[in-house]
């Protein structure tokens, strides 16, 4: 990887919730991912609908290292990856066609949860809704 920060930029969507977020379920079926996630201060969870999803990963914080510069980490718990983050890495395997691929133009996007973090490659930003 190039880059030894990832470029990071916080989602407007997300500044509703304060904290950071658990990171409590998730579902998938092929296309679209569902996550739910717990915050303290909230009486209910809220959920995420990621779809149009290339593929994600479920990561403890401490094996993302990388994202943790306070000089250049964003704010909040729902970021877009911008630059060097899991989608850079992904493009720099000869095995990995969707990276390679010039027709099609996927965005990575991450949520910072305690102990546990998501990484998704997908087409559109997530949907937020509450119970």
């Amino acid at each position: 990887m190039t880059n030894k920060h990832p470029i990071t930029e916080e989602l407007s969507s997300s500044k509703k919730y304060a904290g950071i977020p658990q990171l409590v379920d998730l579902s998938f079926d092929l296309w679209t991912l569902k996550v739910k996630l717990e915050f303290s201060d909230l009486q209910n969870p809220i959920y995420l609908t990621f779809k149009n999803v290339q593929g994600f990963r479920v990561l403890d914080e401490g094996n993302l290292m990388e994202f943790w510069n306070n000089e250049t980490r964003s704010n909040g718990w729902l970021w877009k990856v911008k630059k060097g983050g899991w989608h850079d890495q992904e493009k720099e395997r000869d095995g990995f066609f969707t990276g390679k691929a010039h027709l099609i133009d996927y965005d990575e996007y991450m949520i910072v949860g305690i102990g546990m973090c998501l990484n998704l490659i997908g087409g559109i930003e997530p949907i937020i809704t509450e119970p």
